[in-house]
């Protein structure tokens, strides 16, 4: 399993879909790489719940509850790193070099922008900016000659940094349900099963690999013409934060471009980025959690930073906290009959040396 982890970081981290890039391509890549990810999906992966009210619903009703990554307990969860300097660096030797030169060029050829946009992101773009640039009016080319006008661009820079270093985090079309591999994991009954006073769900997640909007609760009212996607991954433990700053990059660069007098346009991004972004886990942190996430992108769910997605027949256990109380084991007992779940108490094992729990099945 270490294996595919780490081969699986290593191809996220090379793999790119641009957000140009034609269906076909697209399509293609996420097909692969959900064909990569799927064999390796453990047949068990737990999630620890408190009892709750919400706990209770969400099991009788067959969903699995969903929320948006400002929701974690994690400050750090789903906040991508920007090289500012880096970026502030770029844009002042831009702006040192010449704007309006680099546009349209000298004795006829292409200026520095657009030969950095054919090279970065193809002839096509590159021809457009070229055809808008012979129809921009002067008073525009006026404008960006000064360095005042540099200074003023980068007091627009810094708010469009910010609000991209967290945007994961209030991403309301995506939400995330968070699992493990380990039931015998201590700090997870500790921190998300309430003491060990709660329970925990065994799920089979196979099969919510492109499940779609098969794995919504809503599908049969929904009239979003956009679908529901659903993909189950390892999280990537690492000791940085993913770097997120080449996009940031080409955000700005739209930001510039539309400054200086052309239609409003998004050169083009890493649409993965959105999943690296929810990946990347501190490893010192948490990298005991074995965690692996479940990443739901649906614009139907956007008005909450909650919501619940069915769960597909999907759970097959539950585990019993040894601290659970009564009426609420009682209770849960009878939704598990009902649902024909295997039931197990969990205890802390006095005969045996080592430091594993109990599993008793009822």
């Amino acid at each position: 399993m270490e294996d595919f982890k780490t081969q699986f970081a290593d191809y996220l981290s090379h793999t790119f879909i641009s957000s140009n890039a034609p269906k076909e391509e697209r399509d293609r890549i996420w097909l692969e790489m959900n064909a990569f990810v799927q064999p390796n999906i453990p047949q068990k992966l737990y999630r620890f719940r408190p009892c709750s009210l919400d706990s209770f619903i969400s099991l009788e009703q067959e969903t699995i509850p969903v929320c948006t990554a400002s929701k974690f307990r994690d400050k750090y969860d789903s906040l991508v790193y920007v090289n500012k300097e880096r970026i502030y660096q770029l844009f002042d030797n831009l702006f040192d070099s010449g704007v309006i030169d680099m546009i349209y060029g000298t004795n006829g050829e292409d200026g520095e922008i657009l030969s950095f946009v054919e090279q970065q992101f193809g002839k096509e773009l590159a021809e457009t900016l070229r055809t808008i640039n012979s129809e921009l009016p002067d008073d525009a080319r006026e404008t960006v000659k000064s360095k005042e006008y540099f200074h003023t661009f980068l007091k627009g820079i810094e708010p469009i940094i910010q609000e991209q270093i967290t945007y994961m985090q209030r991403d309301r079309v995506t939400k995330i349900a968070c699992f493990t591999e380990d039931i015998q994991a201590k700090h997870m009954w500790d921190n998300y099963g309430d003491g060990y006073s709660g329970f925990a769900l065994e799920y089979n997640l196979k099969e919510f690999v492109c499940s779609g909007c098969g794995a919504c609760a809503d599908i049969a009212s929904c009239n979003k013409a956009e679908k529901n996607f659903t993909h189950v991954y390892p999280v990537i433990y690492t000791d940085q934060r993913y770097d997120a700053t080449e996009n940031i990059v080409s955000i700005i660069f739209s930001h510039l471009l539309k400054n200086l007098g052309f239609p409003e346009m998004m050169l083009p991004i890493d649409t993965l980025f959105l999943h690296k972004s929810y990946l990347y886990k501190s490893r010192e942190s948490y990298g005991q959690e074995n965690e692996w996430r479940m990443i739901c992108r649906c614009p139907a769910m956007e008005s909450s930073d909650y919501a619940n997605i069915s769960d597909r027949k999907s759970v097959k256990a539950i585990y019993y906290g040894p601290d659970i109380e009564e009426r609420y084991k009682s209770h849960l007992r009878k939704v598990a009959q009902l649902r024909g779940l295997e039931e197990y108490d969990v205890s802390v094992d006095l005969d045996n040396p080592n430091f594993e729990l109990k599993l008793t099945k009822l």
